[in-house]
This record gives C-alpha cells, structure tokens and sequence, in this order.
C-alpha cells in the first residue's frame, strides 16, 4: 500500500457536516464554509479515490475508478427538493464498468457516508448487483437455482467473511416464487431476491482510522470476486 492512505482522514465530523448541510435553503452556504468542506469531505475523498484507482485498477480490468468530479453536495436546480434543501446529505463513490445500456447498471464497488439513510445510516461498504434489470435478475436466479455453489463458496471463504460476515442482503425480495422456479428449492430465499448484493456499515473508528484506504482496497478485493460470479450469471459464462 502506497503512503496516499495516511492523507484520508474522514472523522464524525464529516458525517455532522453532511447533516447540517442537507438543511441548508441558501445557495451561498456551502461558499461560507468552503474549507470545512474540502477538508472534512472532499479531499479526504479524493485522497481514497487516487489509492483505490492506484491499487485496483489493473486487476479490475474494464472497471472505471474515477478520480474527478467527486464529493460534490451542491444540488442541480431541477434537484432541489420541496423542502428547499439546496445541498445533498450525502457523498458515495461508486467504480464500475460502464453500462452499455442506460436501462441496466452492471455490479458495482460502493463506498458511501450515508448519515440520514433510513436503511444503512453511517458509512457503508457495499457492491455487487445493486439495481438489477429484470433481465438481470431472471438471469442471476436461474445461476443460482442451477448451481449455487460459486456464491456459496464465496460467503463460506475465510478472506471474505473477513470483510463481509453475511450473504446476500435480503432487502428486496418477491414475497412469492417467481415464476418459472421451484418453491421447494432449497435457494428460495435467494431465488426471491431482487437485488444481489452485500453490504457492511462501518464503525466511527474505522471511518476515521488512517488505515481506511488499505482496508477499503481489502474490501473491495473481495467484492470483485462476487461481482465477477454475478457477472458470469449475467452473461451465462460458467464459474
């Protein structure tokens, strides 16, 4: 690991900064408090964003880790929300490969400070299929009632569970078997899903540690091994 990672230094302050800025209904705050912004939100950011491109850009062939336009708060104005919120409570960096389709998104690498996130509040490492086409997931659901295996593998090895200690996230599921499928498999739950992916939330001294970038580019070494079996699902490819 390169010496970039000891210049990523997010703390609690920058998830309080995100908060007070998802109030805010003046266009001009964010200029008013410029450097508490690059300093608690964007440069810590972009510091990650060069390490991870630095360390996994050539194994994650066709992947796109980008490194500019990043951390951005400001609101579009065809954003602002109906309570006037001209800045948003949140920042996240996704890599991935480029859709080649604007109706389907391909499994992703997610790191994100989601303070306000009913559903994952905090700091959140995810990836895998997070917004699957149905096409995607008819697909994803036929691998996994095929052959189970590779996902399960996956989940049980040891460097994984390092990072991620659970399977899928049961967010999104059909309440009944889809169609086509055998309610008696012994994957429905997993048949049933509508997303595929896993996801860890992490804990404020994991978030401030100036080990952040090295165990971030640990995490998302293991996410590529199941974006890769989910992509080889989609595209039919054997694992």
């Amino acid at each position: 690991m390169n010496n970039t990672s000891a210049s990523v230094t997010f703390s609690e302050d920058s998830l309080k900064f995100l908060k007070l800025a998802g109030k805010q209904d003046d266009a001009d705050w964010l200029e008013h408090h410029d450097a508490k912004y690059q300093r608690l939100i964007r440069a810590p950011l972009l510091a990650l964003a060069d390490t991870l491109k630095q360390e996994l850009a050539i194994e994650a062939h066709g992947y796109h880790f980008p490194t500019r336009g990043i951390g951005r708060i400001k609101k579009p104005s065809n954003k602002v929300t109906l309570d006037g919120a001209e800045f948003k409570d949140w920042v996240s960096y996704i890599a991935t490969r480029p859709a080649q389709s604007r109706f389907e998104k391909n499994p992703l690498l997610f790191f994100g400070l989601l303070p306000n996130d009913p559903q994952w509040e905090g700091v959140v490492v995810a990836g895998g299929l997070y917004m699957a086409s149905s096409r995607q997931t008819r697909r994803v659901r036929q691998a996994i009632a095929d052959d189970s295996k590779p996902f399960k593998n996956l989940f049980a090895d040891r460097e994984f569970k390092r990072s991620f200690k659970s399977g899928f996230e049961p967010m999104a599921k059909a309440q009944k078997c889809p169609r086509g499928f055998d309610p008696d498999h012994p994957d429905i739950e997993w048949i049933k899903l509508k997303t595929f992916f896993v996801c860890k939330t992490l804990t404020m001294k994991e978030f401030g540690s100036q080990d952040l970038a090295g165990n971030l580019v640990r995490d998302f070494r293991q996410l590529l091994r199941l974006n890769e079996i989910l992509q080889g699902a989609i595209d039919g490819v054997d694992s």
